[in-house]
């Protein structure tokens, strides 16, 4: 638990850690975002009920991260894991889309998955999702970790850019099963990516450019990072890891929740 100060109205908020007595405010959170949200938007948050919540603070052993301000929950996101990258494949817990190659990780190394990021509309401006993400990294259930992986809408420019300045990747792109919207995979190796100075490809576009990145990305281990010289646009970058491909198991698919 700790005290932040808001950027924007210059007040003071708590963030914490929640349990299951949180959730009916968590709830209550995502149901005013989603209702906030344009009907073209509503998929950068999916509805979630009371047993999404339970089940990753049970079944996939995770925790929840709020932020209150005014005695309000303004902010929430939760944190599955930690699993085994072969148990998050098969749980389907980083992403539910098409399947995709795990480059940069091996099939045994420990990964925790942030889910279900939401900030109220009142209340943005004011680097929630920063400090959202900045807050659960240094947990310990984040540094133990060997990767950190989350699934974000390609058209949710604004979560691509808190991803990426806490350090994430793009690392795959994928069509999401429950609406066939094109999301990104973004993952944060515990030291990094260490990078060849060669940018591969510049100024993508999330959208317009989505097919291209997924077949880049299939096709060798390559990381998309913001492009300083191109406001909203991501570069790709080749990772000087040697390749993992895994073409079988890490093309597994599994019936699970994730």
């Amino acid at each position: 638990m700790k005290d932040i100060t808001l950027s924007k109205t210059g007040g003071t908020a708590r963030i914490s850690i929640l349990d299951g007595s949180d959730l009916p405010d968590v709830i209550a959170l995502h149901e005013s975002v989603r209702a906030a949200l344009p009907d073209d938007k509503k998929r950068f948050l999916l509805p979630r009920g009371v047993a999404y919540f339970q089940n990753l603070l049970g079944r996939l052993t995770g925790l929840m991260i709020g932020i209150r301000a005014d005695n309000v929950l303004v902010a929430q996101m939760a944190m599955a894991g930690p699993l085994t990258l072969r148990e998050a494949i098969a749980l389907q817990t980083i992403s539910r889309g098409d399947n995709i190659l795990y480059h940069h990780a091996s099939l045994t190394d420990s990964v925790i998955v942030i889910k279900s990021l939401a900030a109220h509309p009142d209340w943005r401006g004011n680097d929630l999702g920063r400090n959202l993400l900045s807050f659960g990294l240094e947990t310990p259930l984040a540094q133990v970790a060997d990767h950190v992986f989350s699934q974000v809408a390609a058209g949710n420019r604004r979560s691509i850019g808190s991803f990426a300045r806490q350090h994430f990747g793009i690392v795959a792109a994928a069509h999401a099963s429950e609406d066939g919207a094109p999301c990104f995979v973004f993952q944060r190796p515990a030291f990094g990516f260490d990078f060849a100075p060669a940018i591969i490809a510049d100024e993508a576009d999330p959208v317009e450019d989505f097919s291209a990145i997924s077949a880049l990305t299939q096709r060798e281990a390559l990381v998309g990072v913001l492009d300083e010289s191109s406001a909203g646009k991501i570069a790709f970058m080749r990772s000087r890891e040697t390749l993992n491909l895994m073409p079988t198991l890490a093309r597994v698919s599994v019936n699970g929740q994730g």
